[in-house]
């Protein structure tokens, strides 16, 4: 099965020499800390990559070492799903070339995991968070295989997330080198999407960066798992709770003690042109 390029075009470059030399633009603006020698998990945006596609990629330009597979743990726009959606088999497409899903640790976690997950490839045909990720994955590490997983917005996301930093922790042993990469995006404000509680203007980007979307990027770099999908109901500061939950969970399985946040910023902060009427909060964390 094949899952074809849906947003190429609109939320990033659909030719392979646009993409790359995006990619390369990005690589001259980001600087890979010193102290990352072991990656465990990430969180990353998935805005277009003009909004938060270097953030993105600073996650991921981070790992210093090969990765043979990468789970990626998506936000949930548009499918309606009463369990986590894996997709077990097939590839992905990017302008960079097919990504192969790496079927022996899908197949694993389908059957550890068949009271919440569920091999359901439609889930994935309209989302976007999974594949704005793919061709920074496949530029970088560019034998790599994926595993994608579409997660639900209850605290089922947290068993979902166990249960795959079990697998990876056995699959590690053998010497599989897996990365788990979840993505949301956090505070969406202002008149686009109905949420302007603090009215407008800079009052209103102060209280989303340094309170609102500062509380969930707490909670992350804690990795405080079981209190996202509440503080998401509460506070409106993330679209990806499950991806997030999910994440957390399987970075402390794997001995993550503490988050580190690579980069964030608004998409005010990216495009002020834009105006303030509405913005998007966007973090990239490591662990």
């Amino acid at each position: 099965m094949k899952r074809q390029m849906r947003f190429a075009g609109s939320f990033y470059p659909r030719r392979e020499s646009e993409c790359k030399n995006m990619i390369e633009n990005f690589l001259r603006d980001v600087s890979k800390p010193d102290d990352f020698e072991k990656v465990i998990a990430g969180i990353v945006p998935h805005a277009g990559w003009i909004f938060s596609g270097k953030i993105s990629f600073a996650v991921f330009n981070v790992i210093k070492k090969n990765i043979d597979t990468f789970i990626l743990f998506s936000a949930n726009h548009c499918a309606w799903i009463s369990k986590s959606a894996i997709m077990a088999e097939g590839v992905w497409e990017t302008p960079l070339g097919q990504i192969e899903i790496d079927k022996d640790i899908a197949k694993q976690i389908l059957k550890t995991g068949k009271i919440y997950i569920e091999d359901n490839p439609d889930a994935h045909a309209d989302e976007h968070s999974i594949e704005v990720q793919l061709p920074f994955i496949k530029f970088l590490f560019p034998m790599a295989e994926i595993v994608p997983i579409m997660l639900v917005t209850t605290n089922d996301a947290v068993r979902v997330g166990e249960i795959v930093g079990e697998i990876v922790q056995n699959e590690t042993e053998k010497g599989k080198r897996i990365a788990i990469i979840g993505t949301s995006d956090l505070t969406h404000y202002g008149l686009n999407y109905g949420f302007a509680s603090k009215g407008h203007g800079n009052d209103a980007l102060k209280w989303v960066k340094e309170v609102n979307d500062k509380r969930m990027i707490n909670l992350m770099l804690n990795l405080e798992y079981d209190k996202i999908t509440e503080e998401t109901d509460k506070h409106k500061n993330a679209c990806g709770p499950g991806a997030i939950s999910a994440t957390l969970a399987s970075a402390k399985i794997l001995g993550s003690k503490k988050g580190n946040l690579i980069r964030y910023a608004t998409s005010y902060d990216v495009f002020p042109e834009y105006g303030m009427d509405s913005f998007v909060g966007y973090a990239g964390i490591l662990f």
